[in-house]
């Protein structure tokens, strides 16, 4: 079983708890932003949200260090759509093969805005509610360790932003600090839509930050 750590978060408020009913009664409010890039890939993350006695915490991952793209940094598991594969088809697959969760299709509660990434994909983030907790069996070919962070703490935070430039598109780049650790760039990105579905981070970007 690879390690599952916790830690804290820097906040700036008292933690607000959300449940599971919540979590899905705001997804289905919310209308994602699809996205299509010419020349990009099509790919699907899973956002796994773990509900347990503790509240609903993320499950993240660390990529493994000897990866050719993104090394070390923290990730959602997930990957580029194989020929035939849905989104859901492909989250779910690469949620299996890098951590070792069975997640079945019922259980995908919602999805958020796509979001490009600079090896040339656009994703689409995939929400799956899960009881926790579960065995993990992290694959260490793609994964250095998973670890679990509070949805209370984050929605208690403030991240950092700065603008970037991806091919001819401008976007708006979160930084969440957790116990030493940075989630940043499309996680980032992806974390910062979740609060927003859920009320709790403020759209600093003026207009659509994904506009050319």
């Amino acid at each position: 079983m690879a390690p599952t750590s916790r830690s804290s978060v820097d906040t700036a408020s008292a933690p607000r708890l959300v449940s599971g009913v919540e979590l899905v009664a705001s997804l289905a409010r919310g209308a994602p932003r699809r996205m299509e890039i010419a020349g990009f890939r099509r790919a699907a993350v899973l956002v796994p949200v773990l509900e347990g006695t503790a509240g609903l915490e993320l499950l993240l991952t660390v990529r493994a260090g000897h990866l050719r793209t993104h090394a070390g940094q923290i990730a959602f598991p997930g990957g580029r759509l194989e020929e035939g594969e849905d989104d859901v088809t492909a989250a779910l697959r690469e949620t299996r093969e890098e951590v070792g969760l069975d997640v079945r299709p019922e259980q995908v509660i919602g999805r958020l805005s796509d979001h490009p990434s600079p090896a040339g994909y656009v994703a689409t983030p995939l929400v799956a509610l899960l009881p926790w907790p579960e065995r993990i069996a992290a694959d260490p070919s793609e994964v250095a360790e998973t670890f679990t962070v509070p949805v209370a703490d984050l929605l208690a935070s403030v991240p950092t932003h700065r603008l970037g430039e991806l091919r001819s598109y401008r976007r708006r780049i979160y930084t969440y600090r957790w116990g030493g650790r940075e989630i940043w760039g499309f996680t980032g990105n992806v974390v910062h839509d979740l609060l927003l579905v859920l009320g709790g981070a403020t759209d600093v970007g003026l207009g659509d930050p994904f506009q050319p």
